[in-house]
């Protein structure tokens, strides 16, 4: 995410914590079934503001929502613009967006981060995202937030039009499942966060070649773990639900930013772990 990004994020969720979302807020533009309550997980009520849970396919619209279609959390964010995200509970996705001067992530995934997941996926279509990634955070609330490594937002990208490498410094090479990864961390300093404006690392990996369309992939995320734990790179605590603004989702991410035209990306994630 960019400056302008985080920092719209970060307004938007204080209002929210701090004086509450109001009904206009808090309803979500959506067709498919509406909203329940928020999944019984302990400790995702203080979310709830801004979560939802739906139990049919389900078009989300408005600027900013996450919840649940069927078992998937998603996370569905914007700054402006005119964009969408199709979600089904097998967890299939689709966004599109107009060309325009805005930032927009979101997709599918859980509510937590698990270095033992495997994440299977197929994308369908891309016309241009800035990113298409796993993408996630670790928080420990016990270590000091002078330390940047309390708090880490991380991306395993797949396919990209934005090459994040050049800001970032190299860590190392490695293969996982047959596909070529280089490693780079970033700093983001007093920032927005999924913990307010934070000091933070960014951990990225990228493969050598963007990854393909139509073809059913894996991504064995203790690889990437373990690459970035090579070089000193330590990831938090991945399921933790007490950071202010969100709990430490991992998604299949969709990420565009000063998209110049209109596009579309779309395709499906689950969880491969035990197949």
């Amino acid at each position: 995410m960019n400056n302008n990004f985080r920092m719209t994020t970060a307004v938007f969720l204080a209002m929210c914590g701090l004086v509450g979302c109001t009904e206009e807020q808090k309803a979500p533009e959506t067709t498919g079934d509406e909203a329940t309550e928020a999944p019984a997980v302990s400790g995702l009520d203080k979310f709830e503001a801004y979560t939802q849970k739906f139990s049919e396919d389900t078009l989300i619209t408005e600027n900013h929502a996450t919840g649940h279609v069927g078992d998937f959390f998603f996370t569905h964010w914007k700054d402006g613009g005119s964009t969408s995200l199709d979600l089904s509970t097998d967890g299939s996705f689709s966004v599109s967006w107009e060309g325009g001067g805005y930032n927009y992530v979101g997709g599918p995934g859980w509510h937590y981060g698990d270095e033992d997941r495997v994440i299977g996926y197929r994308f369908d279509e891309d016309s241009g995202a800035s990113y298409i990634t796993v993408y996630g955070w670790g928080y420990d609330e016990e270590m000091s937030t002078s330390n940047p490594e309390h708090l880490v937002e991380y991306y395993i990208l797949q396919r990209w039009t934005y090459d994040p490498s050049q800001d970032g410094t190299y860590g190392k090479t490695f293969t996982s499942n047959g596909v070529e990864y280089s490693t780079y961390r970033s700093i983001r300093e007093e920032k927005p966060s999924i913990n307010g404006p934070s000091t933070f690392y960014q951990y990225w990996s990228k493969p050598t070649e963007e990854r393909p369309l139509g073809e059913e992939n894996e991504i064995i995320f203790a690889d990437h773990v373990q690459a970035w734990a090579d070089t000193g790179w330590i990831i938090p605590d991945m399921d933790n639900l007490n950071a202010s603004d969100d709990p430490t989702y991992q998604v299949m991410a969709v990420e565009v930013f000063n998209p110049a035209e209109d596009g579309t990306a779309s395709g499906q994630v689950w969880d491969a772990t035990d197949q």
